[in-house]
């Protein structure tokens, strides 16, 4: 994980009256996986807190003090998984109000466990790769405004 470059706190989306942070603090975290190559960038501000890495090396989550939390990941395709067949997944579990995919990429939205989430997979080869952000519903004028942003700067590398 580095820091890249400046970010205005006002192009954060307002995050400066949520997060005090100042303007020469503000950053951009762009993490990249070691073990997948999956790669994503957030704004520092809104979520400072990195949690604890899983075992498995897949891939790694932030939080902030509010609530909300972001993960970037990524899995093998290991049941021929495809973008509409995790929309189909989710739908069995969450309260999808969004979804949309193409031939290598899915978006779902909705309601988990009383928060908002949102996750975008891309499918490179055997891989799946993900950043997804849930959020509780007081914070949304904050987070609705990053996840567009954040998500589509998913990358990654097709597996072996």
């Amino acid at each position: 994980m580095r820091i890249l470059r400046p970010v205005s706190i006002a192009a954060a989306g307002g995050l400066a009256a949520m997060i005090a942070v100042g303007a020469a603090d503000a950053g951009q975290i762009t993490y990249k996986n070691d073990r997948f190559g999956t790669k994503a960038s957030f704004p520092s501000e809104a979520f400072p807190q990195k949690l604890p890495a899983p075992l498995e090396g897949d891939g790694l989550a932030w939080a902030s003090p509010e609530g909300a939390r972001i993960f970037i990941y990524a899995r093998e395709n290991r049941g021929n998984e495809t973008p509409r067949s995790i929309i189909r997944e989710r739908g069995k579990i969450d309260d999808v109000t969004y979804d949309a995919s193409g031939r290598r990429w899915a978006v779902v939205s909705g309601y988990r466990d009383g928060q908002i989430f949102y996750e975008r997979y891309i499918f490179r080869g055997n891989l799946i790769h993900s950043v997804a952000i849930h959020y509780p519903k007081d914070q949304r004028a904050t987070y609705d405004k990053l996840v567009g942003p954040v998500t589509k700067t998913l990358r990654g590398p097709a597996g072996s």
